[in-house]
Parts: structure tokens; C-alpha cells; sequence
């Protein structure tokens, strides 16, 4: 059943935010901003088109950390906007030794979902790990409970842009991998922005195996 919302939850955003710092401590920096229009139909909503897209690259992931001996959990994080003609915020990590083969093949994952590209579907764009990575986390998160904008230090980017609208589906959500139990296992201090001294566990799975960045 699809869910309705006005707004990205403070909990929901308080985790992209957190998302995002996170991976930068721990070394793999989201480095991949995309943005997808989604053409919603009254077969398919833009939630369930996006998550279809969403599988297409976890199926790939898993092959590639096949082929290369390795772990590759999806690490992302997404929200939606202007639910009118509605569009897609991802922000992701791929190793960037499959950079390339990333960006040839997203485009035809969107078009074996919603058809071919038209132009302006699709956007993507590599990010440094500078001032614009945290910017572009509150960019994410401008639709956010209206209660809470202030408290995130949204006031300036909400009354550039406004509220998102109403929206059926997921709206924005964080990946398993970077979610907060995942940041839990590590011993993640949010308010400090560093793991905790011996924070994993060494009967902890996750680390007995390679992961490459």
C-alpha cells in the first residue's frame, strides 16, 4: 500500500544528514549525484518506477562485487520533489573504478523501466568532498517537515525553493548500509562525527570481508 505524505520527516532527514556525514568518516564519501525524472503513469507510480530503477543497479552491485571477490552493499540515500512532474534526488556511492560502467549503463536501466530517454531525464554529475557535499545533503532534505526547518538550517534553501507537495510512496529514504544501524555496528558518534574507540565488534560479519571504496 502506498503512503502519503506532505513533507520528508524530521526522523527521515535527521538520517540522510547523518547519512551523509558518516560516510565521509568512514572513507567512502558519497561521490555521485544524480537526478531522474520519473515519468509517473496510473500503472506505475514514481515511487515504484524508481524503485524498479533502484533494483537494476543493487543487481549489478551484486555481480560486480561477485566478479571482483568483494562486498559492495548499496550505500545512498533519495528523496523526492515537485510531485507535479515529479523527480528524483540520488545521491550514491560507486567505486570509481566502475564509474564508467555506471554512467553507460543508468541510462538504460531508466529506459527498461519508463521507456527511452528524453531529453533532461537524466542528470549526473561526480562530487568532491568539499563545502558542496553537505550543502547538497540540505538540498535533499529541502522538503522537510515545515515544524523542523529552522532546526536543520533550512530557512534560506526552503524560501528559495518551497515546500515539495503531496506525494504517494516513499518519499526519501537512507540505505541500509548507511542507515542508522548501520551506524550503530560501527560505533558511530553522530554528535561528534567519529566512530568510538573498538565500535566494531571482531565477531562482527561485515568486517571479516573486503569491501573496496
Amino acid at each position: 500500500m502506498q503512503t502519503y505524505s506532505e513533507y520528508i520527516s524530521r526522523k527521515v532527514s535527521q538520517n540522510i544528514l547523518r547519512a551523509f556525514d558518516y560516510a565521509k568518516v568512514i572513507g567512502i564519501p558519497l561521490n555521485t549525484y544524480v537526478v531522474i525524472n520519473i515519468r509517473e503513469t496510473d500503472a506505475v507510480a514514481a515511487a515504484t518506477a524508481f524503485q524498479r530503477i533502484r533494483h537494476k543497479y543493487r543487481d549489478w552491485l551484486s555481480r560486480k562485487a561477485k566478479q571482483l571477490g568483494t562486498r559492495l552493499p548499496p550505500k545512498y540515500v533519495f528523496s523526492f520533489e515537485a510531485p507535479t512532474h515529479p523527480h528524483v534526488n540520488w545521491v550514491l556511492r560507486v567505486p570509481p573504478q566502475l564509474q564508467e560502467e555506471f554512467t553507460a549503463k543508468l541510462p538504460k536501466w531508466i529506459a527498461k523501466v519508463q521507456g527511452p530517454l528524453r531529453p533532461f531525464d537524466l542528470r549526473l554529475r561526480e562530487l568532491e568532498v568539499g563545502g558542496a557535499y553537505k550543502a547538497l545533503a540540505n538540498y535533499v532534505i529541502k522538503g522537510c517537515d515545515p515544524a523542523y526547518i529552522d532546526h536543520f538550517h533550512l530557512r534560506a534553501i526552503h524560501q528559495t525553493h518551497g515546500p515539495q507537495g503531496a506525494f504517494w510512496g516513499r518519499r526519501a529514504a537512507v540505505s541500509a548500509a548507511l542507515n542508522k544501524t548501520a551506524r550503530d555496528a560501527r560505533g558511530y558518534d553522530a554528535k561528534r562525527r567519529r566512530l568510538k574507540p573498538l565500535g566494531v565488534p571482531p565477531n562482527t560479519p561485515s568486517i571479516n570481508k573486503p569491501e573496496i571504496a
